[in-house]
């Protein structure tokens, strides 16, 4: 089959139709060409050099690719299916297949062309964890949560103190405040038990899902949300940092509540002993839940549908 893959040069979209193409790969023989989005404007977005009567497949992840989606299933095969990845903010009844989070539900009157997953669509692995790796993912300034750098440091110390006995990796993001990576790398920069991998000087090229897929215990911010769902796609213990959510609900703190109140996820109490004065304490995650695996399961929904 082959597939056109429009992307948006959006980190986060491209990796979710990344992971998803790879598990079609498994049972469909794929042949994948891409092409990123020119022009930001709504009218003037265009991709170069598309055949017609070609593609199998058009597929895209985010609102600057549906568009052009359908713009150039007009000139392909009658029988080629147009995959919208997250939800389409127009025109959602011509697209073939939607493949979306479930807490965009509410935006759908019609769900018959709508495959809902929780969370993103991550890889999956079952390999078994090393009890002497954990790891701490840190992101940054986001409009969904307070990003206090002390109070995140804090916690950072407290994780490593219950974990003194283990190496732990810790990964900073693009987000990442310069002022709390300097004081992360000038810490721990002589400690042979701690290795900071810098997002911008990552030397070593140490990726992070495998140390991730190695990881007995790994700690996240609330505002990595795909990085969530990365570690609740692995096997080992996952927690979230102590964050305070800024005024006003929103669909990213509800979806992270959920997985709190349903015990899918750990996270850090910070109890108030007196004032001024906090107790922290990691709270797990069922020890029963299942590893995530929503990619698998719109992958062969989608190859029914196809």
């Amino acid at each position: 089959m082959n597939v056109l893959w429009v992307k948006d040069n959006n980190i986060g979209h491209e990796k979710q139709v990344d992971v998803l193409l790879k598990e079609l790969s498994k049972k469909l023989n794929l042949k994948i060409d891409s092409r990123i989005v020119k022009n930001s404007f709504l009218f003037q977005k265009k991709i170069d050099n598309v055949k017609s009567n070609y593609y199998d497949i058009l597929i895209g992840a985010g609102h600057k690719t549906h568009s052009i989606l359908l713009k150039n299933k007009k000139n392909q095969k009658k029988t080629t299916k147009v995959i919208a990845i997250l939800s389409p903010t127009f025109y959602k009844s011509k697209f073939d297949i939607i493949c979306t989070p479930s807490h965009d539900k509410h935006k759908f009157n019609s769900k018959d062309n709508v495959i809902f997953y929780e969370g993103s669509l991550v890889t999956v692995s079952l390999k078994e964890t090393r009890e002497d790796v954990v790891m701490i993912a840190i992101g940054g300034k986001n409009k969904h949560y307070i990003f206090d750098q002390d109070h995140i440091y804090d916690q950072m110390e407290y994780f490593l103190s219950i974990n003194s006995n283990k190496h732990c990796y810790i990964f900073n993001s693009r987000r990442t405040p310069r002022e709390i990576s300097k004081k992360i790398s000038s810490q721990y920069k002589d400690n042979e038990r701690i290795t900071f991998v810098d997002f911008y000087d990552n030397r070593s090229n140490i990726s992070i899902e495998e140390i991730m897929h190695q990881s007995q215990s790994k700690l996240i911010t609330r505002d990595s949300v795909n990085m969530v769902y990365e570690s609740l796609s692995c096997k080992g213990d996952t927690y979230l940092f102590n964050m305070h959510a800024r005024r006003g609900s929103n669909k990213v703190v509800e979806n992270i509540n959920t997985l709190i109140k349903n015990r899918k996820i750990g996270y850090v109490d910070c109890s108030e002993l007196t004032k001024g004065f906090s107790k922290m304490k990691l709270e797990k995650q069922n020890i029963h839940n299942d590893v995530f695996a929503e990619v698998e399961k719109v992958a062969y929904e989608i190859q029914n549908k196809l």
